[in-house]
């Protein structure tokens, strides 16, 4: 008998006798709440050749008869995987996971020289683009007029920058 020829409440009568009453989603099994959350679903999709015959309809919640959709069920009864895109926090932690362990000998590149590679980890220099400060080597500099990572770090006294300027600016006086 089609539920067209069967009234609304016939028709959740005769689906709950033959499946319960709890909605059938794979992922759900709850109990309706009311009869105003109960909605038929079309185990076979009408959109991929089903029909409205009761062998065909399912008690679902609306919210579970939404996300099933249009999806046809597998052979066990389960139904395939909706794959949906991540929202922006949960890409933040697929990113994060996601981080590499830092190198404790290089710092993961970023106290090695430009052409320098880590014995340890086999990481280069990074950032790719260096600071100026970064790109003399310490033998080349002469710790007093230029800026090598030796004098950024502190490893040689130098007077602060600042008079540099300011006993420059006094002299074009």
């Amino acid at each position: 008998m089609s539920q067209k020829q069967m009234t609304r409440a016939e028709t959740i009568e005769a689906l709950v006798l033959r499946d319960g009453p709890n909605c059938f989603h794979p992922d759900c099994g709850k109990e309706f709440k009311n009869e105003v959350d109960i909605t038929f679903d079309h185990w076979i999709p009408q959109s991929k050749g089903g029909t409205w015959d009761i062998e065909n309809l399912r008690l679902m919640h609306k919210r579970c008869n939404a996300i099933k959709g249009d999806r046809m069920p597998n052979e066990d009864g389960t139904l395939p995987v909706l794959y949906r895109e991540l929202n922006s926090s949960e890409r933040r932690a697929v990113k994060h996971a996601q981080r590499p362990e830092v190198c404790t000998k290089c710092n993961s590149g970023r106290s090695l020289s430009e052409e320098d590679v880590c014995e340890f980890c086999g990481s280069g220099p990074m950032p790719k683009t260096f600071p100026q400060w970064k790109k003399m080597r310490s033998s080349d500099c002469d710790h007093d007029l230029f800026w090598c990572w030796a004098c950024a770090l502190g490893f040689y006294e130098r007077p602060p920058a600042i008079l540099d300027v300011l006993n420059s600016s006094e002299l074009d006086e």
